[in-house]
């Protein structure tokens, strides 16, 4: 399990729906409308990897 790093991303929902980020344990909006289990940060990673895989040549 990842440790959380210490820099806080400020969030933009009610406290009662933040909860820990499924890859690095950060403070997300992980429940209620609009949430998802990974921090913008993992979310970007996930994604960037996901469109080089798009682009790479098949093997």
């Amino acid at each position: 399990m990842a440790t959380p790093t210490g820099r806080p991303i400020p969030l933009l929902c009610p406290s009662d729906q933040v909860g820990r980020c499924a890859r690095c344990q950060q403070p997300c909006h992980r429940y209620g409308v609009g949430a998802n289990p990974l921090c913008q940060t993992c979310r970007q990673a996930v994604e960037t990897a996901r469109q080089q895989q798009k682009t790479s040549p098949a093997t």
